[in-house]
Formats: C-alpha cells, structure tokens, sequence
C-alpha cells in the first residue's frame, strides 16, 4: 500500500470553520493540501458567505485517491457537498461513506437498532450516541487487532453541529469488560481515554500497556498540555462481551453541572492515573445481562 494513504492514527474530520466540516479519506497529503487550502482561502466568521465560490473551486481541485465530503452549516440547514464519493438514503437517513472502513460501517447500520424518532430530543444526544456505539467499536478492534500503529487511521471521532457550528465529541472514557449471564464481569484489559488540547487529540490506551498518542490537527499551532490536570469525562462508554460473543453497550452523557466519579489524572500530557465508578459500572452490568435475557434492543434511561 501507498505510505501516504492513512493508517495509524489520523485526525479525518476537520473543523475548517464553524461553519465547515470536512471528512476525508485516501490520501493524507493531498487531504492535507485541500484543507490548508480552504483554511487560507475562506472567511474567518460564524458564517460562510453568500458567493462560496473559493469552497466549491477547491473541492473540484481534489484528485484521484481521495475521498471528500464538506458539510457546510448555512442558516438552520446543513448542506453536504462531496468530491469523489457519494451518498444514499436508508431508513430516510442520508448516509456517506469513505474509506476502508466503510464495509464495516455499513454492516453496523444494518444491526444497529432503529432509533424511535419521538425518543429523539432536540439536544441530539441520541444521534450522538448511535455513532459513539460505532466510534468505540472501531477503536476497541483497532486496539485489540493489529495495534493502533497499524489500524485504518479514523473511525474514532464523532462531530455534531451546534448553534455555535460544529464541535467534536470531547473527553471519551471507554471500557471493555467481560459479562457473564448472571450480570458478573471482569475487566477485559482494553480501556482507553480521549480529549482535545486544542485542535490536537490525545489518546491514552490504558492496557495491555499504558501509553498516551498525540493526533495532530493538520490546523493551527500545536498545544501543550498543562503540568498536572485532573479531567473528567463528559461521555463514558461501557462495552460489554458475552461467552457468545454478543455485545451490550451503555453510554452516558455527563452534563457540565453533574459532577462523576470517574475522572484520569496527566502529568505533561502522559496519563498516570484513573479512577472508575464502580457503582455505576455495577448497576450497568445488571441490565446488560437482563437485556440480553429480554432480548432488549435499544433502551434510554434519564438519571
């Protein structure tokens, strides 16, 4: 395979602007090469402008080897333009996909349980947690397969517009654990944590080893961290494998005013330390068990 196609670790979603959300796939140089471009070209506002003729005039410049899909933010409507790929519509869902990994997404699509629209709350997190399901399936197999040095290069970020513009899915606790029938787990010996210093991420896998990998933005300056931080997640994430190997998944949003109990420790970046809420993980082990033995699909619980 080309070195310039993208493996390892790779930042695929670009925030360009507020407004400008490019994902990508192919080729990191020339993906490299269209976002500095629009970055150089484009205004620095909440907005793009009427006559966007710089967006379009790039994107058309994209060759051979790369996939592109622009979303663009204008008034109360998202707009997607792409260059060498294309979409389709299923379950009135207008999907995209890029990459070696789109074989892979596709199938979760299919298994995925539908989500009941009158669920759906005007804050997304539903929609948000259907593609973490995804986000943190990929990086536990990326994790569990070949290592992360030699995975597809994305699939662990999740953007979402916002009245702002876009942002990304920030501070992600994961953890895998091994569910016996009566509710019962151990630990499976793959966790990992990521969060955003600036436009860079930071991916800390907490076994089989402990080691934290820096994904740089290819925008703006890189960040350093700050010497000692205590952080706490905003998303936590349990995977569950059963003997048969099903998998149950539970995610919780922690809002800003909710404090947990879960939280990880850095000291100039590296992590050295982490602490988990067994009380919660106990209670989430419970139900995945009884959900099994139900044969739930999709259950949301407030708290």
């Amino acid at each position: 395979m080309d070195n310039d196609y993208a493996a390892g670790l790779t930042q695929k979603l670009i925030i360009v602007r507020p407004y400008l959300l490019i994902a990508w796939a192919g080729l990191r140089r020339e993906a490299t090469r269209i976002v500095e471009a629009l970055d150089a070209a484009l205004p620095r506002t909440k907005q793009l402008e009427e006559h966007p003729e710089a967006l379009f005039e790039i994107l058309n410049s994209c060759s051979e080897g790369t996939e592109i899909v622009a979303l663009v933010i204008a008034g109360s409507s998202i707009f997607p333009f792409c260059a060498r790929t294309r979409g389709f519509e299923i379950d009135d869902k207008r999907v995209y996909l890029l990459g070696s990994g789109a074989g892979d997404f596709f199938s979760f699509l299919q298994e995925c349980p539908e989500l009941v629209p009158s669920q759906e709350q005007a804050d997304g997190l539903l929609a948000r947690t259907t593609m973490l399901r995804f986000a943190a399936r990929a990086m536990a197999f990326q994790i569990i397969g070949k290592g992360l040095e030699n995975s597809w290069g994305g699939g662990f970020e999740v953007a979402f517009p916002t009245p702002d513009g876009f942002q990304k899915i920030d501070r992600l606790m994961f953890r895998a654990w091994k569910l016996e029938r009566d509710g019962t787990y151990e630990y499976s010996g793959h966790s990992f944590f990521s969060r955003y210093v600036g436009h860079d991420l930071l991916l800390s896998c907490f076994n089989p080893e402990e080691k934290t990998y820096l994904i740089k933005s290819p925008l703006g300056e890189s960040s350093m961290p700050e010497a000692h931080e205590t952080i706490w997640p905003e998303w936590t994430f349990e995977l569950f494998i059963l003997p048969t190997g099903q998998l149950v998944e539970a995610a919780r949003y922690h809002p800003p005013h909710r404090p947990v109990s879960d939280f990880v420790e850095y000291s100039h970046g590296a992590l050295v330390g982490w602490h988990w809420d067994k009380a919660h993980v106990d209670d989430v082990a419970r139900q995945a068990a009884a959900f099994v033995a139900e044969g739930v699909g999709f259950k949301r619980q407030s708290y």
